[in-house]
């Protein structure tokens, strides 16, 4: 059935034959109905016509007056004219009739005859071939003279005709069967020709499609089809070809071609970068160039990259063979797009040309049969500006998939390669600040180590002596606080090209860190040491720089030099040879070079240094650290002169730790940023509040006790409430402790710092800002937080009277503290003239070396309440 209805053919012929059969019975079924209802009712209408000629003659009969013979042989005339056919004539007497004038011979009534003397009415049937029409005889006014028993209206007897219609009926079925059957296979051959007829002109319309459909074997073959133009013949399949191409017509535009997909998706992987691309990135681009022609036809390839302001690196990649004329134009051709786009003079740049394999197509020979697509990158950070381009054929009837491919080959290469220089930009830059500081684009401390390492052993190899000079900058940390880091950072740059400007040709100099360089001179005694720090020392005289509030301020220099081998053959010996002579130079008043003394023993200078391992490895021990004392005084009468008179009172003692590390005492403040990094700052800070809370520190401590802690303990969510449970231990006044922070690293976080200090004010702790710099974070501090102390440097007062700047700060800083009960306490006092300035400010609090060196618990003996006159001991 399903073969049938797939065939048009077949479905033509069956149609055909089928309906044929239908429209047959169809006819007969009609005919013979239509045949059957005329003969029943022509014979119908004979029975009727012939009642009514045996009833006209009885009636004259009647009128006559007929006897009984004569009634016999009318009866037996009316029946014998249905012998001679094939009509039967009977007529049935009444009961009214038969009591006046006694029965006559007639066959029993049947029903038919019965129901005609019941209703009165004619009575019709058609059963097994025959008509009968029984017609009661009803009684008129005329009947009664004779029918005296009867009325007008009753039936007297009924007329019963009966006609054989079954034979017409038959011959008349047979001949209409015969002549349907001469009739029928008409249809069947016209269909059987109609379908020859289409099966040949769709045939060779169908076989010029296959033909056609044969050759596609790309998406862009359909563009050379056309199905509307195998006509059919046939109006409507000539449209449903013309909308076929139109549908072929979107295909071409939308679809892409298998071998197009599986090529995008190996561009696609193309761009995982690998080591391997990083590495060799040309390869890269030769296998591409191959894999391309695998489904586009491409000559050749160029990239042209800029990095930073260097020149253009333009390469270029050929597939096919050329001669050298084609290389010429086409190098030619390509300076001039890389110049235009990139913003450079094409003589700048040579591309640099490659050849693959041989291809195996023809040699180039015409540079004006290549066209050149390209596309363009552009990268801020690192700033990189890019261009690949392809070598084309250059046609005009280039499809749009063909375009598209194109455009996707451009963005792959152009972010592979162009990702790829920009991994080479930021590798050149991390070998660069690797061993370079980024500010000043000097060597870096590690750089330094190494070739410090390596000219040391160079030196005993030769046997030479070179020169390693620690500079310092004098007060660094007082113009970086007063005019801000950006200031701070152009200050150091200045200072770097001065120093690189007055070392000789070859010389290393190196950033070690903060404000602290280091220079090596190769090949360099004594005497050349010398005379090179000479020229740093009037090089650095004659710089000055302008503030950002328009005032000048100078540089100076402490430089500490040492000499190896000379001195040792140890690299860090030297340096911390170098590093106490730097130390020697600032105490000695800064702006000087300092040398080891011939007569002092060197090895008290180039002690082994203390590795991170060793403070770490004492931490873990829990070694506890030893505790030293400075006093801090409260002077008891600002006006007092001369200073020899002047009335000291002990009002408390600053801690200060240090660790005994391969037997040598380290002071915290050397390693704590070590310590921080490594997360042992609140490991350290507990040590050294055990240590320091005991009852000796209680008997001979009286005032306030200030210890620095770290800003990572501020972390710490127990540790203010273990230390108020030692400080009640041992029976200490909580108010006697002074938590001190620097002012910077309190500032690291506002929030949990807010915390930190409503919490030390919940134990009755006091708290003190250490480190007070000329700036708006000391305000800012005041305006948050209840302070009770602000620790200020000296050199900072010292520089009152010079700046203006430092004075308004200062003035406004000791004006807000009275207002707010801060205590200002000045640090670092060394010298007289110093301690003048902290007067002159109207600071009453000092601390420093001019009046008690750190000690020993044991050293620092009892305090009395009532103060004491120090002038023998203390100036």
């Amino acid at each position: 059935m399903g073969r049938w209805l797939r065939s048009i053919r077949l479905l033509i012929v069956g149609a055909a034959l089928a309906v044929s059969v239908l429209v047959a019975i169809a006819m007969y079924w009609a005919t013979t109905g239509v045949f059957e209802r005329t003969v029943r009712q022509s014979a119908v209408d004979m029975s009727a016509s012939l009642a009514d000629g045996t009833f006209n003659a009885m009636y004259q009969i009647m009128r006559q007056g007929w006897s009984r013979a004569q009634l016999d042989e009318f009866l037996k005339t009316i029946r014998a004219q249905g012998n001679d056919s094939s009509t039967r004539i009977e007529l049935y007497r009444g009961s009214k009739v038969i009591a006046l004038f006694g029965p006559i011979e007639q066959p029993d009534a049947d029903a038919l005859v019965l129901s005609a003397f019941a209703t009165g009415k004619t009575q019709t049937q058609m059963h097994n071939g025959m008509i009968r029409y029984d017609r009661p005889l009803i009684a008129e006014a005329q009947c009664l003279r004779c029918h005296t028993n009867a009325k007008v209206g009753n039936v007297l007897g009924v007329l019963s005709i009966a006609q054989s219609v079954g034979q017409i009926t038959t011959k008349a079925h047979n001949e209409l069967v015969n002549r349907l059957l001469i009739i029928m296979p008409i249809p069947l051959l016209a269909a059987l020709m109609i379908a020859l007829f289409l099966g040949r002109r769709m045939g060779r319309s169908i076989a010029r499609l296959k033909n056609s459909i044969s050759y596609l074997d790309r998406v862009e073959d359909l563009a050379h089809i056309r199905f509307s133009d195998a006509h059919t013949g046939f109006s409507e399949l000539d449209d449903v070809l013309v909308e076929v191409d139109g549908l072929t017509d979107k295909i071409r535009h939308l679809a892409v071609d298998r071998n197009l997909l599986e090529f995008e998706i190996r561009l696609l992987e193309r761009f995982v970068i690998t080591s391997d691309v990083v590495r060799d990135w040309r390869r890269y681009v030769r296998d591409l160039l191959k894999e391309i022609n695998t489904v586009q036809t491409v000559h050749g390839v160029f990239t042209a990259f800029a990095v930073g302001d260097r020149p253009a690196n333009v390469e270029l990649f050929w597939f096919d063979t050329i001669n050298e004329t084609v290389a010429a134009s086409m190098s030619q051709r390509v300076k001039l797009i890389v110049g235009e786009t990139l913003g450079q003079v094409a003589t700048d740049f040579i591309p640099r040309q490659h050849s693959l394999d041989p291809s195996g197509r023809p040699t180039l020979e015409n540079a004006r049969q290549l066209d050149l697509r390209t596309n363009e990158i552009t990268m801020d950070n690192p700033s990189i500006h890019g261009l690949v381009g392809l070598i084309l054929p250059n046609t005009q009837n280039q499809s749009q998939v063909e375009r598209l491919l194109v455009e996707s080959i451009l963005s792959t290469m152009l972010n592979v390669v162009g990702s790829v220089r920009a991994i080479e930009k930021h590798t050149e830059d991390l070998e660069f600040y690797a061993t370079r500081d980024p500010l000043t684009q000097m060597y870096n401390q590690r750089m330094f180590w190494s070739l410090l390492d390596y000219e040391m052993d160079r030196a005993q190899r030769h046997g030479y002596s070179f020169g390693l000079f620690v500079i310092d900058i004098d007060d660094f940390k007082v113009v970086n606080d007063s005019y801000g880091h950006t200031f701070g950072d152009t200050f150091l740059c200045k200072v770097s090209e001065c120093l690189h400007d007055a070392l000789r040709t070859g010389d290393i100099l190196a950033r070690y860190g903060g404000d602290e360089f280091t220079a090596i001179l190769p090949e360099a005694g004594e005497k050349e040491c010398i005379m090179v720090a000479d020229r740093l020392l009037a090089r650095i005289r004659n710089l000055s720089m302008k503030t950002p509030d328009g005032h000048t301020v100078g540089v100076s220099l402490s430089i500490g030099i040492g000499i190896g081998p000379t001195h040792t053959d140890s690299a860090r010996g030297l340096f911390s040879i170098a590093d106490a002579q730097m130390y020697r130079a600032k105490l000695a008043g800064k702006n000087q070079f300092a040398l080891p003394n011939p007569d002092e023993p060197l090895a008290d200078l180039h002690d082994k240094p203390i590795e991170d391992q060793d403070i770490l490895e004492a931490l873990t021990e829990e070694q506890p650290p030893h505790i030293l004392f400075q006093p801090i005084f409260a002077i008891g009468d600002a006006s007092v002169e001369p200073l020899e008179n002047l009335l000291l009172e002990r009002v408390g003692m600053e801690v200060l730790a240090q660790l005994n590390i391969g037997d040598r005492w380290v002071m915290a403040r050397d390693f704590l940023g070590m310590v921080e990094r490594r997360g042992q700052a609140e490991n350290f800070d507990r040590q050294l509040m055990k240590a320091l809370i005991c009852p000796q520190v209680a008997t001979h401590c009286n005032g306030l006790i200030f210890v620095n802690i770290s800003p990572r303990t501020v972390r710490a969510k127990s540790f203010l409430a273990d230390i108020a449970h030692l400080m009640d231990a041992a029976g200490m006044a909580r108010s006697r402790l002074v938590f001190e922070l620097n002012e910077r690293e309190s500032l690291a976080d506002l929030n949990l710092f807010d915390r930190f200090i409503e919490e030390l004010h919940g134990f009755d702790f006091k708290f003190a800002i250490d480190q007070t710099t000329p700036g708006h974070w000391i305000f800012q501090h005041l305006r948050r937080h209840t302070v009770d102390y602000v620790k200020i440097n000296v050199d900072w007062l010292t520089n009152r009277s010079q700046i203006p700047r430092d004075r308004a700060f200062i003035d406004c800083l000791l004006g807000l503290a009275r207002a707010l009960s801060v205590t200002i306490i000045a640090q670092e006092i060394e010298t007289a003239e110093q301690l003048s300035a902290a007067r002159a400010a109207g600071i009453s609090w000092v601390q420093g070396a001019l009046f008690a060196e750190e000690m020993p618990l044991a050293e620092l003996g009892s305090s009395d309440d009532e103060p004491t006159t120090e002038t023998d001991t203390v100036l």
